[in-house]
């Protein structure tokens, strides 16, 4: 304890050495403040339950985008050492979250009055004000986009063992452009199977009171590890709610409707596949939810399929085209026999040919993607960059190789040959530079090899051998690199 009244003491539960003092008094953010002599505030965007959020200015950002969002710990949660670390874990987690559906996390820092994390700036509107707005519901050809992003970011999390156990209306975001967000990671649980075993768990958001009844499923009452089809109950409520305008169970938590033996009214136009879907992810017990979000999302899905794999990025198409067109002219030197040899490497599918109109939503969505990526590219964000850019189920790399793999227009598959030699050229550069700042091999080789696993590149192929020269124990201790020398991309 702390002699001084106005002060906590918290001794970091990820830390054993750390301890943090944070003032009890309260210190409201202003218009004017400024934190850490570079975020200058402007003004406060919302309050939740685990606190405030303000809009800021990053002195250090590029002036062509100089906003972010501040999310202040406030209130009780401030002085509770289980917040604080819900907090610092949110940012750690979201750091290595990459996913379009996901919110960017740029840092988690504290000084002696606020504990804070710096975010990506959205425009727009929670779900819950959409859901609001629309008291009737929806069709479900309306809404698909909404919940379809929504449950990839979720499938995503799964997928890194995490479980966000916080899903709900307000924690999704949907901007201006069209972008599904989802938020709030702060009582997310890393699922870890020896505390499984062991019936226990890291955190309990419980002693927060973080649990929202209306979308917390029994198993989260009764205090049992949670799991993916925890997140997948709340995502099926969200998802009545989107249709029908009324939450499945009257509000209700539960518990509560399990004990009233409840049953969910069928939305009207659903037909009997999306409904039995939609009924199983509602389902009161574990036992009886699809074992995993894309399970659900394609007894869900519309028959008619949509050709984009990324219905919610629905950026204005002259802002995509101009994002496309300074990617390509960057880069658009005499490579004609590069562009041909990663045509060859991409010979189209015959079977899965795409319409024009398709693969111009293919071309939006790489050209946005890779503008998003070479952003965390250039900040040095390497692993995002990785991830957005090659690496992520939903990258760039993978939006153009549909395009190569998919279209038969000559135009329209040398222009994304052409974005995949781009994005080939900027790691070697990003490699080159570290190079000259003498970084440890590991993390040259995992940019040269990262791109390499793509495409193969010669300026790329003479990195990775002087690579091997320096050290080739190191170099084949990288996974992306041994992938590479397994797949023939280089020589041995």
């Amino acid at each position: 304890m702390s002699d001084d009244p106005d002060e906590t003491i918290i001794n970091d539960p990820d830390d054993d050495v750390t301890r943090i003092v944070i003032r009890r008094t309260q210190y409201a953010l202003a218009a004017g403040d400024v934190l850490r002599e570079r975020f200058v505030v402007e003004r406060m965007l919302g309050e939740g339950g685990m606190g405030q959020v303000f809009l800021a200015q990053d002195r250090q950002a590029e002036k062509s985008n100089p906003y972010v969002a501040l999310k202040l710990l406030g209130g009780e949660f401030k002085e509770h050492p289980q917040a604080f670390a819900a907090l610092r874990r949110e940012a750690m987690q979201s750091r290595r979250l990459t996913h379009p559906n996901i919110v960017a996390v740029y840092d988690f820092d504290r000084t002696d009055e606020h504990v804070y994390m710096v975010m990506e700036f959205l425009e727009g509107n929670s779900l819950d004000v959409f859901i609001a707005n629309h008291p009737q519901g929806n069709d479900l050809t309306t809404v698909w986009p909404i919940i379809q992003g929504c449950g990839e970011g979720l499938e995503y999390v799964h997928r890194q063992n995490i479980v966000h156990a916080d899903f709900k209306p307000s924690n999704v975001f949907l901007t201006e452009n069209g972008d599904v967000k989802v938020l709030d990671l702060g009582i997310a649980r890393t699922l870890d199977e020896s505390q499984a075993a062991a019936g226990t768990t890291r955190f309990d958001p419980d002693a927060l009171g973080a649990l929202t009844p209306q979308y917390a499923s029994c198993e989260m009452f009764e205090g049992l590890t949670p799991a993916p089809q925890d997140d997948l109950y709340a995502l099926a409520c969200v998802a009545y709610e989107l249709l029908t305008g009324q939450h499945p169970y009257q509000r209700k938590a539960a518990i509560e409707a399990r004990a009233n033996s409840m049953e969910p009214a069928r939305p009207p136009g659903l037909k009997s596949r999306q409904w039995k879907a939609l009924k199983s992810g509602l389902a009161l017990r574990r036992a009886d939810r699809p074992v995993s979000v894309q399970e659900f999302l394609d007894g869900l899905s519309p028959e008619k399929k949509s050709g984009s794999p990324l219905p919610w990025i629905a950026l204005s198409a002259v802002v995509l085209v101009v994002a496309g067109a300074q990617l390509y002219l960057q880069f658009r030197v005499d490579d004609d026999a590069l562009i041909n040899d990663i045509l060859e490497q991409y010979p189209v599918e015959l079977a899965e040919i795409g319409s024009p109109e398709q693969m111009r939503l293919q071309e939006d969505m790489s050209a946005t993607i890779s503008e998003m990526g070479l952003g965390a590219l250039d900040r040095g964000d390497y692993e995002r960059a990785l991830g957005i850019l090659l690496k992520g189920p939903s990258s760039a790399f993978k939006a153009y190789r549909e395009i190569l793999t998919r279209s038969d227009d000559v135009e329209t598959r040398w222009r994304a040959a052409q974005g995949v030699l781009a994005l080939l050229r900027r790691f070697e550069a990003a490699a080159q530079s570290l190079e000259e700042a003498d970084a440890e091999l590991a993390q040259r080789a995992v940019l040269v090899c990262g791109a390499l696993k793509v495409a193969r590149e010669p300026a790329l192929e003479d990195r990775f051998a002087a690579l091997r020269a320096e050290n080739s124990d190191a170099l084949m201790a990288v996974d992306d690199c041994r992938d590479v020398l397994d797949s023939g991309r280089v020589r041995r």
